[in-house]
């Protein structure tokens, strides 16, 4: 699993999982993804296009580390890019405590948040 984590052009961080996201590797998206969310207090866009493998430990700890994001940072915003549309379903139906986007491509993400007013989270 690789992770990586970019700002945007349009006030949004990058944050992109590729690779698994499985068992194994919930632990440190979980830790990673608060982390960025912490040190940044932006807005994130997470890119699941390059996942080869998930599972459902994979895509709950995922939807639970999105939850307590969302709890810590209410006024932020979060989006996803998920091509698969059994991953898609599932982020979807994260209940989180927020409006939630899910994009089926990076290109379709980028010209949605893009024509929006870049939000500062807190």
């Amino acid at each position: 699993m690789v992770l990586q984590s970019l700002p945007t052009s349009s006030g949004w961080r990058l944050f992109k999982i590729e690779g698994q996201l499985d068992f194994t590797g919930v632990p440190t998206v979980q830790t990673a993804l608060c982390y960025v969310a912490n040190r940044d207090a932006c807005n994130l866009l997470i890119d699941l296009e390059d996942i080869r493998m998930a599972d459902e430990k994979g895509l709950s700890g995922l939807v639970g580390a999105v939850r307590r994001v969302l709890s810590e940072h209410p006024r932020m915003r979060v989006a996803f890019v998920a091509p698969q549309e059994w991953l898609a379903d599932g982020l979807a139906r994260g209940d989180y405590s927020a409006d939630i986007a899910v994009y089926h491509d990076g290109e379709e993400a980028l010209k949605s948040i893009s024509a929006t007013v870049p939000q500062k989270a807190a």
